[in-house]
């Protein structure tokens, strides 16, 4: 359900990005698109970090409401100053960065950031309490509104900012949603103390914090190191288009979560396992999709981003692949969680950001923008080897070499017949969907997976809780 909802809120978000890239030229996506991933890296992060921790606390929880009431105000009040310190920083930040236009960017997205960052709490919340559907729903909600709401002010002149006062909109009615679909008040009194949440989530937020670092410095910097700003346009195309395909993989995070924490607090580690083994083996096959489509990216590009974004094609072809080893991190950290963090987890990732930071700055003066993409892959696949490893080993799971091997031969056919297929424009859909389907048969045929009754069973039980929950 979640992930049906996200192919409708990524084919909404594909449609506002080919909009602005055409409405605000290279200069002025670039600018919006520096701005928004500078805010990400703080309400995303936010996300990241406090999301799963408040699934985990509260799914299963005889007093689950009372750490959702806790974690609405920490992160509240712990948002609120933030974006006051951006509003007071932004001219600043953006002088630092060679970007004076992004400054006035900055100051609207810091009140999105307030109010995303509780609205955030609140959809994982919902996925907590099993209310997948009104999840889904939310989550549709919020993509219309910031595209509507995008395209009224963009046609009437604001340009940028007018498409960041869209992610405003969107997180307003995200936040008057999610409120009324949970039931808890943001206000509330019956909550635990902070000392005791914080307690539970220090370690999730050093490790997601990290991990998120990992994955959104390479546009910042490109915006740094790089010999033109021209670049930034470019490479900031590829990289929302490569983002899109990992918010498809997204919301499993929460769903498992939810799943594993749940039966390991019932005494059912096995189970656990079982589910655990299970999201590695679709970690794997949406990976490997998106390195086989990746042979398209000048197509994709040309399709969605323009002519004027060509540069881009053999960015994002990179960064898909970079995407898939960043799902398996993602997987990685996901199963840490369903057992308990550990702080000897963060090192590894604080050592990479170094690394990363340093290759950053040889590489893209020399290389540019494709040097950037391909230090952003290396960090990836390190990240991925360091989170899976250490996840696996404490679900008690191995790795799944048959199933990899069916994976990456499905994924090499797949290529082929994307090769073969000549096709351009808005062919092009037909062409990715047909390879999807390709894609999906040879797994089934190779008997990689197949629903079985139980998860139809899930299916059915998830869809009666939340029609009794309405």
């Amino acid at each position: 359900m979640q992930i049906g909802a996200r192919v409708g809120v990524l084919l909404l978000g594909v449609v506002l990005m080919a909009y602005l890239t055409r409405h605000l030229g290279t200069a002025g996506y670039g600018h919006y698109a520096v701005a928004v991933v500078l805010m990400n890296w703080l309400g995303v992060t936010i996300e990241a970090a406090t999301g799963g921790a408040t699934v985990q606390l509260v799914a299963g929880q005889q007093h689950g409401s009372r750490y959702a009431v806790s974690m609405l105000q920490m992160v509240g009040c712990f948002a609120t100053l933030l974006a006051i310190a951006v509003v007071v920083s932004a001219h600043l930040l953006a002088e630092f960065l060679r970007a004076p236009a992004i400054a006035p960017l900055l100051r609207i997205l810091a009140l999105d950031f307030a109010l995303g960052a509780v609205a955030g709490i609140y959809a994982s919340i919902l996925v907590a309490q099993g209310r997948y559907v009104l999840s889904a729903v939310m989550a549709l909600s919020v993509s219309a509104t910031q595209l509507l709401v995008a395209f009224l002010l963009v046609e009437r002149g604001f340009l940028a900012s007018g498409a960041c006062f869209a992610m405003v909109a969107a997180s307003v009615v995200q936040l008057v949603v999610g409120r009324a679909a949970t039931g808890v008040a943001l206000f509330g009194r019956d909550r635990v103390p902070l000392g005791n949440l914080w307690g539970h989530t220090r370690l999730w937020a050093g490790a997601q914090l990290a991990l998120r670092v990992t994955q959104s410095m390479d546009l910042l910097a490109v915006k740094f190191f790089a010999k033109s700003p021209s670049f930034v346009g470019p490479y900031a195309g590829g990289q929302n288009i490569s983002q899109a395909a990992f918010m498809l993989f997204a919301p499993s995070q929460g769903v498992l979560l939810q799943s594993m924490a749940k039966s390991r607090r019932g005494g059912k580690h096995e189970e656990a396992a079982q589910t655990g083994a299970l999201y590695l083996r679709g970690a794997l096959a949406y990976g490997a999709l998106l390195c086989a489509l990746s042979i398209l990216s000048e197509d994709i590009v040309r399709f969605l981003l323009g002519p004027a974004f060509s540069e881009s094609a053999p960015v994002l072809m990179i960064l898909l692949w970079a995407v898939a080893f960043r799902i398996l991190a993602v997987t990685g950290r996901t199963l840490i969680a369903a057992v308990g963090e550990r702080p000897s987890i963060v090192v590894p990732l604080v050592i990479l950001i170094a690394l990363g930071l340093i290759a950053y700055t040889v590489a893209i003066p020399r290389g540019g923008i494709v040097a950037g993409a391909a230090v952003a892959l290396g960090m990836a696949v390190a990240a991925s080897f360091t989170s899976l490893r250490e996840g696996m080993k404490m679900m008690g799971i191995k790795f799944p070499w048959d199933s990899l091997a069916k994976i990456v031969l499905c994924a090499l056919f797949t290529s082929s017949v994307a090769v073969a297929l000549g096709a351009a424009g808005w062919w092009l859909l037909a062409k990715l969907t047909v390879e999807c389907l390709v894609y999906l048969a040879l797994l089934f045929l190779l008997n990689e997976w197949r629903p079985t009754d139980h998860q139809k069973q899930s299916i059915r039980k998830a869809i009666f809780k939340t029609s009794l929950h309405k």
